[in-house]
């Protein structure tokens, strides 16, 4: 039960982006569709809900930037079209 209500907490850590589940492994997705800004408000702000969270499922920040994939403090930062094809 501690798990499910983790998994509660931590989506409504994240607002309108979401949790993944499978198997009593959840995945954490943080969406935005750019991250790229002179000076890094909004990476910052993106991550912040993922950072919040602090167990040790994996957590991901999708966005349509093209860069090559990026971790920020263990959260994998990925094109969002790159992720859908693999």
């Amino acid at each position: 039960m501690r798990f499910i209500n983790d998994l509660a907490a931590a989506t409504s850590l994240l607002g309108g982006s979401f949790v993944a589940m499978g198997n009593q492994v959840g995945e954490y997705y943080q969406v935005a569709y750019t991250v790229v800004d002179p000076d890094g408000k909004t990476l910052r702000r993106e991550l912040a809900p993922l950072e919040a969270i602090k167990d040790h499922n994996p957590k991901f920040l999708l966005t349509m930037d093209h860069t090559p994939l990026t971790l920020h403090n263990g959260i994998k930062q990925l094109n969002v079209l790159d992720w859908l094809l693999s």
